[in-house]
């Protein structure tokens, strides 16, 4: 606390789960979290300290089978590791094995399946797998679908020549609660691919947003 490079961290709101999902009058709304100005030690403590409010406003609802809330975490490997053990790997886990009861859903995205810890992937119910470049991605994809198969079904030959057979915009679905795999095609969105937004895009997106 004494340090002044901690200084900062002491400003500006503090972190409300309930005000960042709803505006005063009720309204949902969405809230971006962005760590892309951070180095990797402050990403880790901003992101856990989030997940932690997470967790604890998780804890405070009631059982339901609505969405009350959805997180979203974009590239997820460094935060879920196979091995590693970061601040933010518990409450992930946590929330991958609880938050659907409490009407919160989960959605992780990562471009490479094997940099995310296999305890994590069978706690997904639904996934969207797009062409995977690696074998060992291939091979991490296969077990954890294998791993949520629902009563034996689960042909791993017919899996993977679809998975091979993917092109651009198409991905492999697989729900537990559906008979099969699905292949979906994305419909065309105006996308320049720009990256991560910069603070002063946020800021004209939520022109409410703090600092």
């Amino acid at each position: 606390l004494a340090s002044p490079s901690f200084a900062t961290w002491l400003m500006g709101d503090p972190i409300d789960i309930d005000a960042m999902l709803r505006t005063p009058d009720g309204r949902p709304r969405c809230a971006v979290v962005t760590t892309a100005h951070l180095d990797d030690e402050q990403r880790q403590a901003v992101t856990s300290l989030v997940l932690a409010k997470l967790v604890t406003w998780m804890r405070r609802q009631s059982g339901t089978s609505d969405l009350r809330a959805l997180l979203y975490m974009d590239e997820v490997a460094g935060y879920l590791p196979p091995t590693a053990n970061p601040p933010t790997k518990k409450p992930i886990m946590l929330l991958l094995k609880q938050a659907r009861a409490f009407g919160l859903g989960v959605v992780l995205s990562t471009q490479n399946p094997v940099d995310v810890d296999y305890k994590a992937l069978s706690n997904a119910g639904t996934w969207f797998l797009g062409r995977l470049q690696t074998e060992r991605d291939k091979a991490r994809v296969m077990e954890g679908l294998e791993g949520v198969a629902v009563g034996g079904r689960f042909d791993r030959q017919a899996l993977e020549r679809t998975l091979a057979g993917l092109s651009s915009r198409v991905f492999l679905m697989n729900n537990v609660h559906d008979d099969g795999p699905v292949v979906m095609e994305t419909r065309w969105v105006m996308s320049y691919l720009r990256g991560p937004l910069t603070p002063v895009q946020i800021r004209t997106l939520l022109p409410d947003a703090k600092d």
